[in-house]
């Protein structure tokens, strides 16, 4: 179907076609509006010449069923795919924004902050769509769109394999991607994994690090060759502002063996989470995207999908490396010097990773580079074992073979990390043991009491505040238990007034309660409760029970009574009993009383009965 007829139609009844937004190697891309669920959508109507290749045809319904069911807010969704006119057509998000091109077009390159903002949600869709078991195989800056409120979206999941599987693009021993991001594993026609889009990545970061592509060429083939024969170099040595963390990453993801790349976009993220903090900060990347102009046309993309010759079997390669040696050899006769420098930076040679774990960094280095090795210093790290200056590992580890050239990243001990002890006194036990173990230390508490310091506050600490210790050292601190406890003395038979001044003396709080006493004289003080010896913290309660004297009452009337009746009635009453049978009786009835009812007596006076009958 002609693009113009298109403009002016509605793809298979339902899609609105209103203006074209983009080309590509696989077709024209239209904005349209799906009139069952009244939305803006993007719609990529597939270049005729596929309809007849019915391998592709196959392959993409297969392609477009699974890119349908990924369903990630980093991935453009798909939702419709089918045929009209027997042109093929896909259904698919509208993303309000720009790609990736468009913002390196604009701006040049990215800040470091800005290329971990895109990679990390990058990495994020990749990780989806590998666990769906897709492989985009042509991820690159135009398939990176940056909506509006800066969401990151990766698009063309599924098309990539149909379209490099096809026939009209793929003669036998040929291979089909966009060469400046095509792994070396692609190149040599072997099946992609993950690991291949994860190349890709990292040449893409290297493009918004540094503005360029890391390798040019006249043709496909002389990039494609680059992969191959060469290194991916670090983005700082084009971009000298480039922190070597950010270096890391870009060169573990293009590691030219896929065994050496990280395991996954997840490792990838980790790696890259690992280096975002200490980056500079920089303005959100959707600040940079609204700074470029909307035009409704989008040109034909800058880097384009091309056809390759695969690389040659190793056998073959084989036989032209030493046809090529043999022209080499002619060329050191005629050119000398250049002849040699063709050799060294054309032919691959490789070499074992040495072992500088534990050496000084400068010896180190003159190691690494002695061994043909380019030397890259990650960021220090804290050590307990190793010290300052001496390389704690490598990456790639020591044994790693790999071709001369290639970086190695080297980590350096900063020596034991050394952390400075938090003030804590006068704080309470719960808030001084936040406060010291959030700062990096183990608490030991020891309890004691405290004349001035508050109960459960901290009375002092060991070693004290400010002192530098290493991460995880102990730290004592002394918790007060209050004021210690005081003994309540024996103030017994003294004046209350005299009692009551010693013990509030002592910091007690003294209640006075009056009582009657027969051994104790009014005014004097009977005990305390609780009673004499008791150890109490200071401030405690306590009372002080002072004499009344004996209890005064009526002598009652016991006559009449039994002998025992009167006796147990009296001595009740706190009086002495003396009994006195009357002569030449034998009863045990009370007759007489001394002193007579009524008469008033004392607790402890002496009474006496008389019984006969």
């Amino acid at each position: 179907m002609p693009v113009s007829s298109v403009i002016e139609s509605t793809v298979d009844g339902r899609y609105q076609v209103v203006a074209r937004i983009a080309s590509g190697g696989m077709g024209e891309v239209f904005r349209a509006h799906d009139a069952v669920l009244g939305r803006e959508v993007a719609l990529k109507v597939l270049h005729p010449q596929f309809a007849g290749d019915r391998g592709f045809v196959d392959r993409f319904r297969r392609e477009a069923r699974a890119a349908a069911i990924l369903n990630h807010p980093n991935i453009v969704g798909v939702y419709d795919w089918g045929s009209t006119d027997g042109t093929y057509f896909m259904v698919m998000e509208f993303v309000r924004g720009h790609n990736l091109r468009s913002v390196l077009l604009e701006h040049g390159r990215l800040e470091p902050a800005q290329v971990g903002e895109v990679a990390l949600q990058v990495l994020a869709a990749l990780d989806h769509a590998h666990g769906h078991g897709i492989v985009h195989r042509d991820v690159k800056p135009e398939n990176i769109l940056i909506a509006g409120d800066g969401t990151v979206k990766v698009a063309d999941f599924g098309l990539a394999r149909a379209f490099a599987e096809s026939s009209i693009s793929q003669a036998e021993g040929t291979v089909t991607g966009t060469v400046q991001y095509l792994a070396p594993e692609q190149i040599h026609g072997e099946p992609t994994d993950p690991r291949t889009d994860l190349y890709a990545l990292g040449v893409v970061m290297f493009e918004l690090l540094t503005g360029r592509a890391p390798y040019t060429g006249e043709t496909a083939m002389a990039i494609a060759y680059q992969h191959l024969s060469n290194r991916i170099p670090p983005p700082s040595s084009k971009a000298p502002g480039v922190p070597s963390s950010m270096d890391a990453v870009v060169l573990h993801a293009t590691e030219p063996d896929r065994d050496r790349r990280p395991a996954s976009a997840r490792s990838m993220a980790e790696e890259l989470n690992a280096a975002v903090p200490a980056l500079p900060p920089a303005a959100p990347v959707a600040d940079l995207a609204a700074q470029i102009p909307s035009p409704e046309f989008v040109p034909d993309e800058r880097a384009p999908t091309v056809t390759i010759p695969r690389a040659l079997s190793p056998r073959a390669r084989r036989r032209r490396r030493w046809r090529f040696v043999s022209m080499l050899l002619v060329l050191l006769a005629v050119g000398g010097a250049a002849g040699w420098a063709t050799w060294t930076y054309a032919i691959p040679h490789y070499t074992r990773v040495p072992n500088v774990r534990g050496q000084p960094v400068r010896q180190a280095s003159s190691d690494l580079r002695a061994a043909g090795l380019t030397v890259v210093m990650g960021d220090s790290v804290f050590s307990p074992t190793v010290p300052a200056g001496v390389v704690v590992r490598t990456s790639p580890p020591p044994g790693a073979r790999v071709r001369k050239g290639s970086s190695v990243t080297v980590v350096e001990s900063a020596g034991p990390e050394l952390l400075a002890i938090p003030d804590v006194r006068g704080l309470s036990e719960d808030a001084a043991k936040l406060a010291l173990e959030h700062a990096g230390f183990t608490v030991t508490v020891e309890r004691r009491f405290d004349q001035t310091v508050g109960k459960g506050e901290v009375i002092s600490q060991s070693p004290a505040a400010a002192t530098k210790l290493e991460r995880g050292s102990p730290v004592a601190i002394a918790v007060s238990k209050g004021p210690p406890p005081v003994v309540i003395p024996d103030v017994t038979g003294q004046p209350a007034d005299q009692a009551l001044a010693t013990l509030q003396g002592l910091g007690f709080q003294v209640t006075e309660k009056q009582e009657f006493s027969v051994d104790v004289p009014s005014g004097q003080v009977v005990g305390t409760d609780p009673p004499v010896g008791t150890q109490l913290p200071s401030g405690s309660a306590l009372t002080l029970r002072v004499s009344k004297g004996p209890k005064t009452f009526a002598m009652p009337n016991v006559i009449g009574l039994t002998s025992e009746q009167a006796r147990s009635r009296l001595e009740g009453l706190g009086l002495r009993v003396t009994q006195i049978q009357v002569p030449g009786s034998i009863g045990d009835t009370v007759v007489g009383q001394k002193p007579t009812a009524g008469q008033i007596v004392a607790q402890g006076d002496d009474v006496t009965i008389y019984v006969g009958g």
